[in-house]
């Protein structure tokens, strides 16, 4: 009896590692949201959830086998109009995101599908991080909304077929460096990549950078202690793709939503179609009222 209650404990210990995880699980485009996995790279269905841990693996880049870009459809988007992105942590309870305790920023890239993801091609169009006054990461945001996230791709990007990288990274486990076997070390990275066709009149080709290669094990916003004090945090990665649009402006005037500015809690929140700026890229969760509050406590992960 004592070995099957070890075992038990031992299963479910491993099986809430992995709910406790999320991915891209569909779009949302003019309203409409778009099938479980419709425009985005074939998951690996078996490990659908399950992190990136070693930022030199190529998982880093789309966390898939399938990069034929024939393989994956391409949604069209227009730049300045909204795009929803929705995470889940599974396919059976789509009103969670990602375990509470997994907390950290959220960012977008975006390289030309021609490319196929290769090469120094990979720009960053949005970064949410850690906002000092709220004392909340960007994912926080998520966590309230159920996953839901709207992004605005800058009209001043020149048009074309992309890869759209979005991605969470949480850091419950990066006060200690990655170490290969273990998931109790190390930053876990959430990426997947939607291929997209994008309409725009802009003209702006971004510097890229490689992915993998954008990160560092000891980057201090990878080898960070969330348990610890700290009122700042250093966005990983290279810097936005252009420095005057690098800040996503909040569309009700409040605090920037990239910065993890908190929107206010509606049962049917409206989020205008105008941006203050249509320079500027904009992303804001869409929240929705999150049914109970769970104790926050610190796991052992294995």
């Amino acid at each position: 009896m004592l070995k099957l209650s070890v075992f038990l404990l031992l299963f479910l210990a491993a099986a809430h590692s992995v709910s406790a995880h999320t991915y891209l699980f569909r779009l949302n485009v003019n309203g409409t949201d778009t099938g479980r996995g419709e425009y985005i790279r074939k998951y690996r269905e078996s490990t659908i959830n399950t992190p990136v841990k070693d930022v030199n693996n190529i998982d880093l880049r789309c966390r898939t086998d399938k990069m034929n870009a024939k393989d994956t459809k391409n949604i069209t988007i227009v730049a300045g109009e909204k795009f929803g992105l929705e995470f889940h942590e599974g396919d059976e309870d789509t009103s969670r995101f990602i375990e509470e305790e997994h907390r950290g920023p959220v960012l977008i890239y975006m390289a030309p599908l021609e490319s196929n993801g290769e090469g120094d091609v990979w720009f960053k169009v949005f970064e949410g991080g850690y906002d000092p006054k709220t004392k909340k990461f960007y994912d926080e945001l998520l966590m309230k909304s159920g996953g839901k996230m709207e992004f605005t791709i800058p009209e001043e990007i020149k048009g074309g077929n992309y890869i759209m990288r979005p991605e969470v990274i949480a850091l419950h486990t990066a006060d200690k460096k990655f170490k290969p076997g273990s998931m109790s070390y190390g930053a876990e990275f959430f990426p997947n990549c939607v291929q997209i066709k994008l309409i725009s009149k802009g003209t702006l080709e971004p510097k890229g950078y490689p992915i993998p290669g954008i990160y560092k094990a000891d980057d201090p916003g990878i080898f960070f202690n969330l348990w610890d004090k700290y009122d700042s945090y250093v966005i990983p990665g290279p810097p936005m793709y252009n420095a005057d649009a690098g800040t996503p402006v909040d569309q009700q005037g409040g605090p920037p939503a990239g910065e993890g500015g908190e929107p206010s809690v509606e049962e049917k929140p409206t989020v205008p179609t105008t941006p203050t700026n249509p320079d500027k890229p904009i992303v804001k969760p869409v929240v929705v009222k999150k049914p109970c509050q769970r104790k926050k406590k610190r796991r052992s992960y294995q």
